[in-house]
């Protein structure tokens, strides 16, 4: 329980840090971060606690939601580190869809694969907020959008 709890806090703290100090790809992706996270505890509700033995639904919507507004940022931002972001998240929707066809997985896969990848985007977050900092100290300000966005 203290590793959850020291994960949440850590996780916490470095959403503080894109809001205070990210652009705004860094507050978009920390804002749909705490959203899922506020999002969950609606869900737990709802449904109960979570059995990793069966699907959630209201975490596969709130994990479906979460990687489309990932993905947005990732595709439009003037960074790489959203890509790591999304990236993960698209792991989460996997672990769904596969217990989804197949209810018989183990169970601890289907955890690593839905509950793991956070830490993964909490890591790019801090990464990508830091880099964005460094990089308004050493450039100034920059354009925190892809100005080509023709193929959108």
């Amino acid at each position: 329980m203290i590793l959850i709890w020291t994960l949440r806090i850590a996780i916490a703290a470095i959403a503080i840090l894109a809001f205070r100090k990210g652009g705004e790809p860094e507050r978009l992706v920390a804002a749909v971060l705490i959203s899922a996270a506020i999002l969950d505890v609606f869900n737990h509700t709802l449904f109960g606690q979570p059995v990793f033995f069966l699907v959630n639904p209201g975490h596969f919507v709130i994990d479906v939601w979460s990687m489309v507004a990932l993905m947005w940022v990732a595709l439009r931002a003037n960074r790489a580190w959203p890509m790591w972001v999304s990236a993960a998240q698209i792991i989460v929707v996997l672990g769904h869809v596969s217990k989804i066809v197949e209810l018989s997985l183990v169970r601890y896969g289907y955890y690593a694969m839905t509950q793991v990848p956070l830490n993964v985007q909490a890591v790019a977050l801090l990464a990508g907020t830091v880099a964005h900092v460094r990089r308004q100290e050493r450039i100034g300000q920059y354009n925190a959008w892809r100005l080509d966005q023709s193929w959108a």
